[in-house]
């Protein structure tokens, strides 16, 4: 709210000093430019971007950070054949002089930063030397894995009535194959109705890659047209059946969640069904009791493993503000997405409980479809440890409609077609580098780039 009260306030008084003719030293409002940056680490690890930033300046402006080689050219990422370009990580707006910007906790500083080129508008202002103690010093890279979310074949539509998820789930694949992912994993939401038609089309485009590509249900999933045989005769191909996935060491009871270990690393990824579309009434579960159950004992048996857990909805904030979670925000008129996992529900209660006790836990959620720069009303919306103990979790964007909102907007705008997001995940001896895709522009979201120590 502070922020806005400033914009509106730096842009009645520039107006006015226009309509008056007037000059007055007032900070910021200069017609020469002089920018100083200033960088407070906020720990002493390498490669971790977990900092405030101040921008003092003669001259107000939207001031943008880049990565930057040792050589202080933009640092480019290397996919497959092509160097593709990083956006901005970080962009500070500043009034009457100065602006700052507190980033993400799990910021990251990708490998080959070492400077930092500062921007307004087309103009270079600043090159900031990385301190040689937090350049990033990773070991090799062991595997890759990509990761998307909401994918909702025969909900978007273009103009010319082509299905959206068409072209994005194509698109999203074809990027992961280019960085030899070893499986693309997904929190839900194939479908709209939960349509055998979806099923079938995300069977068809994900068979022509040479890495699986799975995924849990969503809410959209089991809607009124689901059927439990359509599920397994089209999706997660080798997962279920008698051509199993050597891989696939686990299927529980229900015949849907599954257990898959990659071959290179041992890493275990869980995949945890969602089995009801009933939101915030508390005796409607999402879970059965013996999906827990069946959960409980999996990571019981891989306490000394990195896993991966991908569920569909989000947890609530376990402090403060209920609806600034890993998955949710709350803007200035109070808007958040309203499909929440039931507080306090009894399977709401346990799930919560389980991921506070297992540290080893990535917990990966979509649902909300929140556009990852939306982290701006909440920094704790992709990554955190939702006020818990335990557990990370993480937030996927849509890779067919990210959703954005203003600061005073109601409901959200779709983006379907024009915006599309997802992770691509690479994996080392103690961290996990999540780079933030923009699969429209084909580009490295860098301030969607993250890094988890094990």
């Amino acid at each position: 709210m502070y922020t806005v009260i400033l914009k509106m306030m730096s842009g009645f008084l520039a107006m006015l000093l226009s309509l008056l003719n007037v000059s007055v030293e007032i900070p910021g409002f200069s017609d020469s430019r002089e920018a100083e940056t200033s960088i407070q680490y906020l720990n002493e690890n390498k490669g971790s971007m977990d900092a405030v930033i101040t921008v003092t300046t003669t001259a107000d402006g939207e001031y943008k950070l880049y990565w930057a080689d040792e050589s202080g050219d933009m640092l480019t990422f290397t996919l497959g054949d092509k160097e593709i370009p990083y956006s901005e990580f970080a962009a500070i707006t500043t009034y009457f002089g100065t602006g700052s910007l507190n980033l993400p906790d799990y910021t990251a500083i990708p490998n080959g930063a070492e400077n930092i080129i500062v921007t307004c508008g087309d103009e270079t202002v600043e090159i900031i030397e990385i301190p040689e103690e937090k350049i990033a010093e990773r070991s090799d890279k062991i595997y890759s894995y990509g990761s998307i979310s909401d994918l909702h074949f025969n909900r978007y539509f273009t103009e010319d009535g082509e299905d959206v998820a068409q072209t994005t789930f194509a698109v999203a694949l074809d990027f992961f194959d280019a960085a030899d992912v070893s499986l693309v994993a997904m929190p839900g939401d194939i479908a709209y109705d939960g349509e055998l038609e979806s099923f079938m089309s995300f069977n068809a485009i994900s068979s022509q890659y040479d890495f699986p590509v799975y995924t849990t249900t969503g809410n959209h999933d089991i809607r009124k047209e689901y059927e439990k045989e359509n599920w397994l005769a089209y999706m997660n191909p080798g997962a279920y059946g008698e051509n199993r996935d050597e891989n696939v060491i686990n299927v529980a009871d229900n015949g849907m969640d599954f257990v898959y270990e990659e071959p290179v690393s041992g890493d275990i990824f869980i995949f945890l069904c969602q089995s009801s579309n009933n939101y915030s009434i508390a005796i409607n579960s999402l879970l059965q009791p013996s999906q827990l159950d069946w959960l409980e004992a999996q990571l019981n048996e891989h306490k000394d493993d990195n896993v991966y857990l991908f569920f569909h909805t989000f947890l609530c904030s376990a402090s403060g503000n209920l609806f600034t979670s890993t998955g949710n925000l709350q803007n200035y008129a109070g808007w958040s997405y309203p499909l929440v996992y039931t507080p306090y529900a009894n399977d709401e209660a346990r799930l919560r409980n389980i991921l506070r006790e297992n540290d080893n836990v990535t917990f990966f959620n979509g649902h909300s479809h929140w556009a990852y720069h939306m982290q701006r009303l909440n920094p704790n919306l992709n990554i955190s440890q939702n006020g818990e103990d335990g557990a990370t979790y993480v937030h996927v964007s849509s890779v067919s409609c990210p959703r954005t909102a203003d600061d005073f907007q109601i409901l959200w705008s779709s983006n379907d077609g024009a915006m599309s997001e997802g992770y691509l995940i690479e994996v080392y001896e103690d961290s996990m580098v999540l780079y933030g895709v923009d699969f429209v522009n084909g580009q490295i979201l860098a301030y969607a780039t993250y890094e988890d120590v094990r």
